[in-house]
């Protein structure tokens, strides 16, 4: 590969993050146009790179590419958001209720402090820090396990949680139920009761599916409209 084609690559794997990362934190959401002339005028660079991004995000399913039509983030199928949120009820339920049966002081600071950044970020209106923040939450509780498989397995969800995340965050209240219910997954935690930190986990994933159901109805009468 020559010097010019290494340069190529690199800026459209760079391009192809910078989009990426724009979709997963929310700025970009499903079912907003992906217009290549837009982007390349805010990137300063030529459409190519763009348009070479934008397939490799078609590839990672969260950007809908159709022949002759506008290029939109992808919208998730309520099945996908169904299955999704039901593993991961599972999976973090089942951490969340280990998590309960260790008096670790640190991990129940850890996750204290992810909520108050939440809740601080709730009231400045700054939805990046809150992203970051309830994400942490779940982090948290993930990293203490040291398994690196279930690691593996929520970041392989990576991309349709986060589109079901944003597509749930059009429903009035979603971000501070959210807190809220970590708040309560946490107090399960610190109490030492495993059963509701299991119950309250599963709980919070079912709010969420709810929500980006709810919302995702919304989305396909008004496209009916």
């Amino acid at each position: 590969m020559t010097g010019v084609q290494l340069k190529a690559h690199a800026l459209d794997a760079a391009v192809q993050e910078a989009i990426r990362e724009r979709i997963l934190e929310g700025d970009l959401r499903p079912g907003d146009p992906l217009v290549e002339a837009q982007l390349s005028s805010e990137f300063g660079i030529s459409k190519t790179p763009v348009r070479e991004a934008l397939i490799a995000l078609g590839r990672e399913g969260l950007v809908d590419q159709v022949p002759y039509h506008v290029t939109r983030v992808a919208t998730p199928a309520s099945e996908d958001i169904t299955h999704a949120c039901e593993l991961r009820g599972w999976l973090e339920g089942e951490i969340a209720a280990a998590a309960a049966l260790e008096p670790d002081r640190e991990l129940r600071a850890a996750l204290r402090k992810t909520i108050r950044d939440a809740r601080a970020a709730l009231k400045a209106d700054d939805v990046h820090s809150y992203t970051e923040a309830v994400e942490a939450f779940s982090d948290t509780l993930l990293e203490h396990t040291g398994n690196r498989f279930a690691m593996d397995l929520i970041q392989r969800l990576r991309n349709i949680l986060a589109l079901t995340a944003s597509v749930a965050q059009r429903t009035a209240g979603r971000r501070r139920r959210s807190v809220d219910e970590h708040a309560k997954i946490l107090k399960a935690i610190v109490d030492g009761d495993p059963e509701a930190a299991r119950a309250a986990t599963r709980a919070h994933m079912l709010s969420i599916e709810h929500d980006a159901l709810e919302a995702l109805a919304g989305l396909a009468d008004g496209s009916k409209g």
